[in-house]
């Protein structure tokens, strides 16, 4: 019997370890121009090296966004916005997740590096992170500032971008 449970232990183990590979969802990124109006865009594709045990805090990994996959609703606003994070030059924004900690329930905190424009960046995302079944849900948010990251908010006359992005991700993964 107790031979028994070890495999049957071992073997949902290993049906929920492992890499994770993004299924769907989205990350958007929210600025807002003084004065005028919000600026969303947002991706809804993604690539991950991510794996994780049973237990979300052994999360790791890294997810990127192409620059060119964030869209708003406005393609001359998308023009602009290539040109000023130089996706040409700096194609891709990368977040790598070093530590996941708990902070109760299904909320957690993913600890770890943000790669955007050239420069590299502690970044902390704070959010939900449930298991439905093989599928893992990520539903987290923070902030950057596009200055930390090298990049200089665009200003048009009297309109300037604001500095803050926020950013937030609701993905599902799939095992």
């Amino acid at each position: 019997m107790k031979k028994m449970s070890l495999i049957a232990f071992l073997a949902c183990g290993v049906l929920y370890a492992g890499p994770l590979s993004f299924e769907s969802g989205i990350i958007k990124a929210h600025t807002e121009v003084f004065g005028d109006s919000s600026i969303d865009p947002t991706a809804k594709r993604a690539s991950s090296r991510l794996s994780m045990d049973e237990n979300p805090e052994s999360l790791r990994g890294m997810i990127e966004v192409s620059m060119v996959d964030l869209i708003s609703d406005n393609k001359k606003r998308d023009t602009s916005m290539q040109e000023t994070f130089e996706s040409a030059a700096f194609p891709k924004a990368v977040f790598e997740i070093k530590e996941v900690a708990a902070k109760g329930a299904n909320n957690y905190l993913l600890k770890g590096a943000m790669s955007l424009h050239g420069i590299t960046k502690p970044l902390s995302f704070e959010g939900a992170i449930t298991q439905e079944g093989p599928k893992v849900h990520i539903k987290v948010s923070s902030m950057i500032k596009m200055s930390d990251f090298g990049i200089k908010p665009p200003r048009m006359v009297f309109l300037t971008v604001r500095d803050q992005v926020d950013v937030s991700a609701d993905v599902l993964l799939k095992r």
